[in-house]
């Protein structure tokens, strides 16, 4: 074989090794969305595999499976049975609800029981879901006030002991419980990377990179208000503009004091970044119900935990952040 052969064989050599290292590391991307609790959940995802639609399609599935068992207004899960039972006071314990409790006792502690799961009560006072709801009366909102009381709820990974007729709402901490087990089922299909996005939470996984997220604007709803980066963690917002109503002419808003059994004045948006999903949509309504700067110093110790309140103060929009905010390229829009 002369010299002319022997180079044409190694860049023939070469090419085929190019196309064949080029056929084994292809990717495909796909992005699907299905109205899953109670909102728009999508879901996006790269792999390998050309099948990553039915992948994302088994994503869904598998969503939809967990929140029939936790979601309180269905009359078949295990809450919406606990919470309709005014006679029974142990019950026997279920496993994701073990897990929701105690991510709810903790939240409860560190925010001096202003995050209270026993708030249902009150809440449903308020007809958030009613057609043409009408704020309640101040003596019933003292009345229902009784029921709420999250100290009185016993639990081990075998039982949970409540007073007869108390009722519990995981509304705050579900989407972000259900997101962290759709990641980690995600992961065990093989995905390169991918992300869910429910609208008021987001979880993240695989990615090389940072990714660009935006914070709604709490006013004008066809605007962000801030932007900034994240690399394979959580991030949930909640605000007084995701469910609310006005009465005449005020707004009442869907984030319940559980001390007072009023919605949170003066605070209009929270957005906290964790790496579980759970904390972080636990947190951001956890957060919402504590003044501004309680807040902040709450959060602080929390590893690998970061927040922007969003509020207002004499009569202007500001905001109060954590420091580690600043090095994620926030860019805020006041």
């Amino acid at each position: 074989m002369n010299r002319r052969e022997i180079i044409s064989l190694i860049i023939l050599v070469l090419v085929i090794g190019f196309g064949t290292y080029k056929y084994l590391t292809r990717s495909f991307t796909e992005l699907k969305s299905q109205y899953l609790m109670d909102t728009i959940v999508e879901i996006s995802a790269t792999s390998q595999s050309k099948n990553v639609g039915r992948q994302i399609d088994a994503v869904f599935n598998y969503i939809r499976n967990l929140e029939n068992k936790l979601n309180e207004f269905n009359p078949q899960s295990y809450l919406a049975k606990i919470n309709a039972d005014t006679l029974n006071m142990v019950f026997e314990m279920d496993s994701d609800v073990y897990n929701l409790l105690t991510i709810a006792d903790s939240l409860y502690k560190i925010t001096g029981g202003a995050f209270d799961p026993t708030i249902k009560p009150v809440w449903d006072l308020w007809g958030f879901n009613a057609e043409k709801p009408v704020p309640p009366d101040s003596l019933k909102i003292r009345k229902m006030l009784e029921k709420v009381d999250f100290s009185k709820i016993k639990y081990t990974p075998q039982k949970l002991i409540k007073p007869a007729g108390m009722q519990l709402t995981f509304g705050a901490i579900a989407k972000g419980y259900i997101l962290d087990k759709a990641r980690e089922y995600m992961q065990t299909l093989n995905l390169d990377s991918g992300f869910i996005n429910c609208r008021s939470s987001m979880a993240f996984t695989g990615f090389k990179k940072p990714q660009l997220v935006y914070i709604q604007h709490p006013r004008r709803l066809d605007d962000y208000i801030a932007s900034f980066k994240v690399l394979n963690q959580s991030v949930s917002t909640s605000g007084d503009y995701q469910q609310f109503y006005e009465y005449q002419g005020v707004r009442y808003h869907h984030i319940i004091n559980s001390f007072t059994g009023y919605p949170v004045p003066d605070v209009h948006s929270v957005t906290v970044l964790c790496p579980s999903a759970a904390w972080s949509d636990g947190l951001s309504t956890a957060l919402f119900l504590l003044p501004p700067e309680t807040a902040i110093s709450v959060i602080k110790p929390i590893p690998d935990c970061e927040a922007i309140i969003y509020f207002t103060k004499d009569d202007s929009l500001v905001s109060l952040k954590t420091k580690g905010m600043k090095k994620r390229d926030l860019n805020e829009k006041l």
